[in-house]
């Protein structure tokens, strides 16, 4: 693990045959990145996080200095947990790279063995390691084929919590765009219309309402938490524009961001 102060920069990476795990601590960034000849684009705030799969270069842009802790997984590690994952059936690991990534919990767990090393590192070495298989396993179990595998087992006349958690995925890492049904139930196995008839059966309430929850918690933390103008969040959360963000947001909150944000300031 390591943390340290990235300037705005370009370049390439070799392929590691380790995970790579970034959190952004402090400060916000665009970052243009190329991983297998696909180009992908997104704003980076803290608390976000990236993955980058083992044996993929990848090429990066970002315009702006940022504060990180990378945490890399080896992949010995990997290979063992995957084995505990399929058991008698051995599965060939794939791990799939992201961007923007919100985690609360792998997030607690790259904080917690950042804060092991720093105040003790020469006895902490058994517990960052549990927190390291911890943060491997969830890894896996959200962002591999491993999670797909246990997707196609379950079977139930509800969503089962593996198809709920890839609904999760899209909508944090892809929320600043524009996302049909199909790409909500992407991953689930599932036809668009049998997706939503189980999603409104799981959890009550639509996909789309769902997004729109999610767009606004979302705003409300970019509000709270950062100096970017209102219409930056209206796009940075997939609003079609300012308008549109403030009738949706004063719907759910019960306030216009703008005075949502000066509460929160007080």
């Amino acid at each position: 693990m390591s943390t340290q102060v990235e300037e705005l920069n370009e370049g390439t990476f070799l392929a590691s045959p380790h995970l790579f795990v970034s959190l952004i601590r402090s400060g916000s960034t665009k970052v243009i990145c190329n991983i297998k000849a696909q180009e992908y684009s997104v704003n980076l705030h803290p608390g976000q996080l990236n993955i980058l799969a083992p044996g993929e270069p990848v090429h990066l842009k970002w315009d702006r200095c940022v504060h990180t802790t990378h945490l890399y997984l080896r992949a010995p590690l990997l290979a063992e947990i995957a084995a505990d994952f399929c058991g008698d059936d051995p599965l060939p690991l794939e791990i799939f790279s992201r961007l923007g990534l919100v985690d609360p919990l792998l997030e607690g767990l790259i904080n917690a063995i950042g804060e092991a090393l720093e105040l003790d590192p020469e006895r902490s070495h058994l517990y960052v390691e549990n927190l390291a298989r911890a943060a491997a396993c969830r890894v896996l179990s959200k962002h591999s084929n491993l999670r797909l595998s246990q997707n196609a087992q379950e079977s139930s006349s509800e969503l089962s919590k593996s198809q709920i958690a890839c609904f999760r995925e899209v909508v944090e890492t892809r929320m600043n765009q524009k996302l049909s049904l199909a790409d909500l139930a992407e991953g689930s196995g599932l036809s668009t219309g049998h997706f939503s008839h189980l999603f409104k059966r799981t959890t009550g309430s639509t996909p789309y309402q769902h997004l729109l929850q999610s767009r606004v918690q979302r705003a409300r933390y970019l509000l709270a938490k950062t100096r970017m103008s209102v219409s930056q969040i209206a796009a940075e959360c997939g609003f079609s524009d300012q308008i549109h963000f403030t009738r949706a947001f004063s719907k759910i909150v019960g306030q216009p961001p703008a005075a949502y944000r000066k509460l929160a300031a007080d």
